[in-house]
């Protein structure tokens, strides 16, 4: 998911790189300004980054509902299949990573082979999750095949940027090779207390390289997706002081009757703009929390999982 074409890495070097320097970000909405400025919360509530991004209750009534009202609703289909996916990858990537570690360059040879034989753990436990909210056979299948396509597809990848470099450099170390083939690190923990946010987030994966924070969507695309990387980017720099400009949502899909997954990324400047919009959601929706603001109900619910308890209501 988070290995970038030499399309985009030249799209990244030429043009989006250079346009976010030109496009200075301002100083009160740098994260490292968290105790100073705006960034600094209205209220001593605390929420992860999805829920300030999460824009597909139009209202926020989902939020006044799970915070005020209590509401506990159950995941869908999609969220649970969405969180397989992520935990895959959440799990394999530092797999290849501790199998270099601890057996040196040599299991790089039968490096494919041995993640590919941990691929049925992983559907198993894909399938038990699936069980356990009462899904389908066929939505068990489904999830079950498109996992087993991407596993093998991100085990391509793995193999193939580990070779890239081992076919580079006669001399390097495990250490050495895992920075260069694997140069991001997938669920990094951060704290984002600073900025009122959950003191155990996990963004999706950081680009150690270029700074670069990607987030992983497997829904169609959606504007506010890129409030998730922005929230993410906020909290590094308010822990690290280290400038965060580039943010990427990376979007899986599983057309049907294709051999591998489909992966589109939108690449973006963490702006003022939506360095501001994200702090607007925030803060928002502590307000609405706070002073237990019903917010009324949305035109369109949807597929929501609150519908029903929003229906009811008064």
């Amino acid at each position: 998911m988070y290995f970038f074409s030499e399309e985009e890495r030249k799209y990244l070097l030429k043009k989006l790189i250079p346009k976010a320097r030109d496009k200075s970000i301002a100083e009160e909405l740098r994260g490292w300004n968290w105790h100073s400025t705006e960034l600094s919360p209205p209220h001593d509530i605390i929420l992860p980054v999805w829920e300030v991004s999460d824009r597909y209750c139009e209202m926020d009534r989902d939020v006044y509902l799970r915070h005020v009202q209590k509401v506990s609703v159950p995941a869908s289909e999609e969220m649970v299949a969405g969180r397989i996916y992520h935990q895959a990858i959440a799990e394999l990537y530092p797999t290849a990573k501790r199998l270099i570690y601890t057996e040196g360059l040599g299991i790089c040879t039968n490096l494919a082979q041995i993640l590919m034989e941990r691929m049925p753990e992983a559907v198993i436990e894909a399938e038990e999750s699936l069980a356990s909210i009462g899904a389908g056979s066929e939505a068990t299948k489904n999830v079950g095949e498109n996992l087993r396509k991407l596993w093998q597809f991100e085990v391509s990848r793995i193999v193939s940027s580990i070779y890239a470099y081992l076919g580079k450099y006669r001399y390097l170390s495990e250490d050495s090779l895992i920075n260069h083939a694997l140069p991001f690190v997938v669920e990094h923990k951060l704290d984002g207390q600073y900025l009122g946010l959950s003191s155990n987030l996990s963004a999706d994966s950081i680009n150690m390289g270029g700074m670069l924070i990607c987030d992983l969507k497997t829904g169609p695309k959606k504007d506010f997706h890129k409030l998730s990387a922005t929230g993410y980017a906020l909290v590094y720099e308010s822990l690290y002081e280290v400038p965060i400009n580039i943010g990427c949502t990376v979007y899986l899909s599983f057309p049907r009757n294709h051999p591998t997954p489909h992966v589109e990324r939108d690449f973006f400047i963490i702006s003022d703009e939506v360095r501001q919009w994200f702090i607007e959601e925030r803060d928002g929706k502590q307000d609405l929390i706070f002073y237990e603001r019903d917010p009324g109900k949305c035109s369109n619910p949807g597929s929501c999982r609150y519908k029903e308890h929003c229906r009811s209501l008064v």
